[in-house]
């Protein structure tokens, strides 16, 4: 992994970053996103973006405060594919890590799809260990839903 000489700040998402994170899905996730800010009003999530020291949004990450009162789930994680490989993805979850610690969780989970190696590699050098699999599915723009195996990934803090 290379890192870049480049100021990144993990920041809380606001309504009008949502332009800047059109790279990170189509409407519907954009959407999601949306709705999840509204959650993060209401305490329920923390959801947060990193930003480049050239104002670019570079990466996008949520955490569920309101699933589990001892597990933080991380979700919606994504990273710009310019960033790829770059230090962002660990920034960006080590600040949600540090939020559910905050929060009181003692531990953290996320799922990661199968067909995606790159952040299954980078959560087990994270320290993240699998627990188990499930099934999962989410909304996409044509209005038909996406349903995938992914692998249950846990790390204690």
């Amino acid at each position: 992994m290379e890192t870049l000489p480049v100021a990144l700040a993990v920041r809380d998402v606001e309504p009008e970053d949502l332009p800047g994170l059109q790279w990170s899905g189509g409407s519907a996730h954009l959407r999601a996103v949306a709705e999840s800010w509204q959650r993060s009003l209401e305490g329920e999530v923390v959801l947060v973006c990193v930003e480049a020291s050239n104002g670019q949004l570079v990466g996008l990450g949520g955490l569920d405060l309101s699933k589990d009162p001892v597990a933080g789930e991380l979700w919606m994680l994504a990273v710009h594919e310019a960033w790829q490989s770059l230090g962002v993805g660990t920034r960006l979850v080590r600040a949600l890590e540090q939020a559910a610690a905050q929060h009181g969780r003692t531990s953290v989970q996320l799922s990661v799809e199968d067909d995606n190696p790159g952040a299954a590699a980078l959560y087990e050098r994270l320290g993240y260990r699998e627990v188990g699999r499930r099934r999962e599915s989410w909304p996409l723009d044509d209005g038909t839903t996406f349903t995938t195996t992914t692998t249950l990934l846990r790390r204690e803090l």
